[in-house]
């Protein structure tokens, strides 16, 4: 127990650094930015003065090095400050309410990913011949997919010529749940909202699809290739010449061909965040993608900064969190710290 403890303190001590770093380039990329955020907010048209008045406010006459220290001061005191425009809102609050937008297109694309990706791996591996070939080619072709173009193209044929799904957005105008968790099929389950369940289900089909498709590439080659090589171990043939079926070997082994792909899961839902932002953008889904897009716009400084904060600690917690799983799984790994 003590060195699994030593392990976790050690990567999260790794993972400060990381995120200094990304937090620092993020802040004088915005800056490089040509444009000023108050003078799109307020127009060209402003008087001077009352430009000023706003810059001063919000600390933008500052010197560089002093509004970045005053930044990093805010952020690692969980302050993430206040938007430069749109009513000056706490940056978490508009965080906060375009989360659970992502966090619920996220999961619902990593099950879709994990899913295709394990049934064409097992199925490749089971078959071979041209159902590995098949396999194998749509890996490499789902993993090159642009997001934008794929999420175009089912929204045309589905959508638009079929009328199956809806193009964009999040749920039908008025069958929204109570507001629990903001995560719509959560709260609409919570609720026993059956109507609002299968609204929100529907439009999340398309976009989650979408994004587990172009993900789920890589759990398909690494699945058939665990598979391939668990079948050629020993203790395989020893369960085939015990008498036992096809199939129940096949479980088998497919049970000890998952175990590695712990740590490619975890990357996968770091891959995901990214991902999000695309299919947020392509179908009008009112997450952090999409929040992140529009304030870009604005050069809302404080509210681009606090968002892209949210990802990375996401992305660092999830690294983490894989690290220990692994640490678990196979305790030579926390014997090397």
């Amino acid at each position: 127990m003590a060195g699994l403890l030593r392990y976790v303190a050690v990567r999260l001590a790794l993972a400060v650094p990381t995120l200094l770093i990304l937090l620092t380039v993020v802040f004088f990329v915005l800056r490089v930015i040509p444009g000023n955020p108050i003078v799109a907010m307020v127009g060209m048209k402003a008087p001077q003065e009352y430009v000023e008045q706003l810059i001063k406010e919000a600390g933008l006459d500052k010197p560089l090095y002093v509004q970045y220290f005053d930044y990093l001061a805010q952020v690692f005191t969980g302050n993430l400050g206040r938007s430069l425009i749109f009513g000056r809102r706490e940056v978490v609050a508009e965080i906060l309410d375009r989360l659970p937008a992502t966090v619920e297109l996220a999961v619902a694309s990593f099950l879709v990913s994990v899913a295709l990706g394990h049934l064409f791996g097992f199925l490749a591996a089971r078959f071979g011949g041209w159902v590995d070939s098949g396999a194998r080619v749509y890996s490499m072709v789902a993993y090159v997919l642009f997001i934008p173009f794929l999420g175009l193209a089912l929204q045309l044929v589905f959508s638009v010529w079929l009328g199956l799904f809806p193009v964009a957005g999040r749920i039908t105008p008025g069958l929204e749940p109570p507001r629990i968790t903001g995560l719509y099929v959560v709260d609409s389950i919570l609720a026993g909202r059956l109507d609002s369940l299968a609204d929100a289900l529907w439009h999340l089909a398309l976009p989650s699809f979408t994004l587990g498709l172009v993900l789920s590439g890589v759990f398909t080659r690494l699945i058939r290739n665990n598979m391939v090589k668990t079948l050629s171990e020993d203790f395989v043939a020893a369960y085939r010449a015990m008498g036992f079926g096809e199939w129940a070997v096949l479980w088998k082994a497919y049970r000890a061909a998952i175990v590695p792909t712990v740590t490619m899961m975890g990357l996968q839902l770091a891959l995901l965040l990214q991902g999000a932002v695309l299919t947020e953008t392509t179908f009008s889904w009112p997450g952090l993608g999409t929040l992140l897009l529009e304030r870009i716009q604005y050069l809302d400084y404080t509210t681009v900064q606090g968002t892209v904060v949210v990802f990375v600690v996401i992305v660092v917690l999830l690294n983490v969190a894989v690290d220990i799983v692994n640490a678990l799984l196979d305790p030579r790994v926390r014997k090397g710290v």
